[in-house]
């Protein structure tokens, strides 16, 4: 079955749609040559536009590997078009990999079809195929031809359907019928013109036909539903879940159920990238059908201008900004679970909770934050009720005993709080301090996970850690530092607006791709974000035999680098949009670089 998908895919290369098909700004109108209830199907601008793009974006991130690279892409399609000539490939048009059968993944055979823009079918099947497929070509009068080919090693048949504008090319005989058959075509209107336009735009993009899924596996899709709590409870009983308060796991549960009830909510799926000449564009795109439970979760979310974003300090490793509706914030609040007492305390879990809802019903906004590990951090939320959110903070860490958590930690004591303990400004803070217990964080996890995240919180934050939370009146600002005036520094670079992130030529190419309004923005500093993907990397490589130790990553020169990630909740469509700018590529590559010089 892998060898024919690979072959499915392999043919899917070998259509040169040298341009993309004009796309409407809007999305409207298109009408796709794949069947309409095809679950998923796949979409190439172009092979040698996607490959231009491709190489263009890669001789500029990676300078000195760019050109050898391009050399091997080059060299590999013209093995792949050897013998072959593709002057009968339309210029204009882009290529699809149509998937028309999900259950047939299973099968031999899987139901795959290439569609390849033509000039014309049959002058098609006389320039493409080589002097051997020619001499094998049968034409049926059903609409279904027939070649031999052994292209991909054993000699197998390989059928061809004249769709006017395009051939569809399959292993499949069935799948060929149906496509010689009468169909409905997917239409932009169906996919919806918001995902149609992101399918159309990226130089590669997929198409997930939550409808069609729908409607063939909706039972067993509703049946997973029931499973959470049994799963979730075999979870526990085999200590997965380590410490986590019972608050967690539901929220966990909550989480669960809401992935699955989104996916029957679900009407479509677009995923794309752009190779820009700025650098490599994401998008991600969900449509719910109207009036659903996820279509209705999602108007009650409004997404902000985010404009204070780079108003922080630089020299941080990531940047932040959040405002989330109380439905979506509550969920996200409960995971995370900031506080948490000891099981024993039940006075301590009742003020918990007291408190914790005086900060939510203060009625949050945006928060910023900016922080850099281990134990650096600035966050600044604007609350209707500035006094009562800072003050429902203070008392949220005198109610934690020793023993409980904070920020999922252990606490080796209470935590010492100081009140009205500094002034700066127009704001009061009260001091918090707090001594982590690193070890018996972890001692209620499975062994295998046990010592990686050990390490994992010593990274994170220092065993003693100092921290501030304050308020002006408008704006509940807590920052975490190695002393009273380090945290005045970052407070006063970020109410002074001076020395801030959005300064850096660096930030801005990444917050210009973004989003003006979102949910969340993301931005992180290419060297923390490569640091962490690397230290999360590092327990494998303990707990793996044979897998290869990693050296040290090198440190970033030059100005920083940034990569980022926006959600956007609005309508009926959720969007999640990545960008990663050419400088940041060049970046880490000049940091990885070293650390695979150094395997062991």
């Amino acid at each position: 079955m892998v060898r024919y998908a690979l072959a499915a895919l392999a043919l899917t290369l070998a259509a040169p749609f040298a341009a993309a098909a004009p796309v409407p700004a809007d999305g409207k109108g298109v009408t796709f040559p794949f069947p309409a209830k095809a679950p998923i199907a796949v979409s190439v601008n172009g092979y040698d536009t996607a490959r231009e793009r491709l190489k263009k974006l890669i001789a500029t991130a990676l300078p000195k590997e760019g050109a050898g690279i391009a050399k091997e892409l080059d060299k590999g399609f013209d093995k792949l078009f050897e013998g072959r000539a593709l002057t009968a490939v339309r210029k204009d048009a882009r290529g699809f990999l149509v998937l028309n059968d999900l259950a047939s993944l299973i099968q031999e055979t899987p139901a795959v079809a290439v569609l390849v823009p033509v000039t014309s079918h049959k002058e098609f099947l006389k320039t493409f195929l080589t002097k051997d497929e020619a001499k094998t070509l049968e034409n049926g009068r059903d609409g279904v031809d027939t070649v031999k080919t052994e292209a991909f090693g054993d000699e197998k048949a390989v059928h061809l359907v004249d769709l006017k504008e395009y051939t569809a090319v399959t292993l499949d005989r069935a799948t060929a019928d149906a496509h010689a058959a009468k169909f409905a075509p997917a239409t932009a209107e169906q996919m919806g013109t918001d995902l149609a336009e992101t399918f159309l735009k990226g130089d590669v993009a997929l198409y997930v036909n939550l409808d069609a899924i729908n409607d063939q596996f909706g039972d067993q899709i509703r049946g997973f539903k029931g499973l959470i709590d049994f799963a979730l409870q075999q979870a526990a009983q085999q200590g997965a879940f380590g410490a986590m308060s019972k608050k967690q796991i539901e929220a966990i549960k909550v989480v669960l159920k809401g992935l699955i009830q989104g996916v029957e909510d679900s009407r479509g799926l677009v995923a794309a990238a752009e190779f820009r000449p700025e650098g490599v564009y994401a998008k991600l795109q969900v449509r719910f059908t109207e009036n659903s439970p996820s279509a209705k979760l999602l108007a009650s979310e409004a997404p902000e201008a985010m404009a204070g974003v780079g108003n922080l300090p630089a020299g941080l490793g990531t940047y932040t900004a959040v405002r989330f509706g109380k439905q979506i914030g509550d969920i996200v609040r409960d995971m995370g679970q900031e506080f948490a007492t000891t099981e024993d305390d039940a006075r301590g879990a009742e003020l918990l909770d007291a408190h914790l809802k005086a900060v939510a019903d203060a009625g949050p906004g945006v928060e910023y934050s900016a922080s850099a590990l281990p134990g650096v951090s600035l966050s600044v939320t604007a609350y209707k009720d500035a006094k009562k959110a800072a003050t429902g903070l203070t008392k949220a860490y005198k109610a934690v005993a020793a023993g409980g958590r904070v920020n999922g930690v252990v606490v080796k004591a209470a935590p010492r709080v100081g009140d009205d303990a500094e002034k700066y400004k127009d704001f009061t803070f009260a001091s918090v301090n707090v001594t982590f217990d690193f070890e018996a964080s972890v001692a209620a996890l499975p062994e295998m996970v046990r010592e990686a995240t050990l390490e994992a919180f010593k990274r994170a934050v220092p065993e003693k850690a100092a921290m501030w939370v304050g308020t002006d009146g408008k704006v509940v600002a807590r920052v975490m530092a190695k002393d009273w005036d380090a945290a005045k520094k970052l407070l006063d670079q970020y109410l002074a607006a001076k020395e801030t992130v959005g300064a850096s030529g660096g930030f801005k190419r990444v917050r210009e791709q973004l989003p003006a309004e979102a949910n969340l923005v993301v931005i992180a500093e290419m060297e923390a974000a490569v640091n962490g993907l690397v230290n999360s990397m590092r327990p494998a490589a303990d707990a793996i035999p044979g897998f290869p130790q990693l050296g040290v990553v090198k440190k970033a020169d030059g100005p920083p680098a940034y990569l980022g990630l926006a959600v956007t909740l609005k309508g009926e469509t959720a969007t999640v949009i990545g960008f990663v700018p050419v400088q940041s590529i060049e970046a880490a590559g000049k940091m990885l670089e070293s650390l695979f010089k150094r395997v062991e």
